[in-house]
């Protein structure tokens, strides 16, 4: 019996951006090139009939120059294998993803509107490869194949589509949004439908048809830090036969988010939030969010600055939220109030004073003065 073996990746968004990690952002872009190195690595071992990037292979339309050369570099050595490449063009764009084709080392279905086809012949049996790239016209309440009016053909011995939406059934974050298709949408003859966008991985067997998300090869965000392993699919289909999906593993950075509460009789905040963060790991990304009410006199003896340099060496990097960290008043005998903070009662100011302002000159200072200003506050923890 012919088995097709496939390699099922996405949303590896090589190349981010990442720019509030400040020093550490090019380390941390290493880190979903790794990723993706490692998902061609497993490739050029096993040797799938085809490799498939089903959207969100860059994390913008504009990567830089290296990783664009990285990747194609790759996709030639898959190429040089026997290797099948076929790409499909996410939400966050499709701009690279032509120059990728144009090497000739790998076939992207461009079009956002019609599926498109490509037929391999594999020991003698017709596979059909189906894509269609996210098309960001479609309203995200909608079904995109419905809305586009277009359908799945059917011209394979086997067939596989490719897309990058949503579908019924899997819950999503409200950050992953997105049209959504039905398992309707998909006729018979189908075997296996190659998903991307949900960053979590997720495998739905309907009636002997595969819908399946590889989920991310690193965590793009902390809205990931739930997922306790990121990496690939590695997929048998038989002609005739009951599909096997099996996930492989992608080492990734840890991400943790600690929460901590800052009460109003602590004496030493940053003292008390020291005493809360988990044991040193130079691996782990931390993000720290503080909340609590203090009075005026306790919360001047906490810095978000003088917190960081107490944890820079002792994490990879840390992100720091004291955004519902507030200052409360308690006036002689009088019931203790909520007052505003520095940046709340400093952006009030300015804006009023914007409103009343009467030429384009002094509207635009104000603007700047204002966007200064909050950078300011914030860098010095005055929330």
């Amino acid at each position: 019996m012919t088995v097709i073996r496939v390699l099922h990746t996405a949303d590896n968004h090589v190349d981010p951006k990442l720019t509030f990690l400040g020093p550490k952002s090019l380390e941390r872009r290493r880190d979903f090139m790794d990723a993706f190195r490692r998902v061609v690595e497993y490739a050029v071992e096993r040797k799938p009939h085809l490799f498939l990037v089903s959207g969100d292979l860059f994390d913008s339309v504009n990567p830089r120059n290296p990783p664009r050369t990285q990747v194609i570099r790759a996709f030639r050595r898959l190429h040089s294998e026997g290797v099948r490449v076929f790409l499909i063009a996410g939400n966050h764009g499709m701009s690279p993803l032509h120059e990728v084709e144009a090497s000739g080392y790998a076939r992207f279905f461009s079009s956002v509107s019609r599926p498109e086809v490509e037929h391999v012949s594999i020991d003698g049996v017709d596979v059909a490869v189906v894509g269609l790239s996210f098309n960001p016209e479609v309203p995200p309440d909608e079904n995109p194949l419905r809305f586009l009016g277009a359908k799945l053909p059917v011209e394979g011995d086997i067939n596989i589509a490719m897309l990058h939406y949503n579908l019924a059934g899997v819950k999503a974050p409200a950050a992953w949004r997105a049209p959504t298709i039905a398992r309707e949408d998909v006729p018979d003859g189908y075997i296996y439908v190659a998903l991307g966008h949900v960053h979590s991985r997720v495998v739905i067997d309907y009636g002997g048809v595969i819908f399946a998300y590889p989920g991310s090869t690193e965590r793009r965000s902390f809205n990931e830090e739930g997922d306790p392993v990121k990496g690939f699919l590695w997929a048998e289909l038989p002609l005739g036969g009951r599909p096997r999906v099996e996930f492989v593993e992608v080492p990734t950075r840890p991400m943790r988010t600690v929460s901590v509460e800052l009460p109003p009789a602590v004496e030493d905040p940053i003292g008390h939030v020291l005493q809360s963060v988990p044991a040193a790991d130079p691996q782990l990304l931390l993000r720290l969010s503080l909340r609590g009410r203090l009075p005026l006199a306790k919360l001047g003896r906490y810095s978000r600055a003088a917190l960081l340099r107490h944890l820079e060496r002792l994490f990879f990097y840390v992100v720091i939220d004291d955004s519902e960290l507030r200052c409360e008043v308690q006036p002689a005998g009088s019931p203790s109030i909520e007052a505003r903070s520095p940046i709340e009662a400093f952006r009030e100011e300015l804006e009023e004073r914007l409103k009343s302002s009467q030429s384009q000159e002094e509207r635009e200072a104000l603007t700047l003065a204002l966007k200064i200003g909050v950078q300011k506050l914030e860098e010095a923890g005055g929330w």
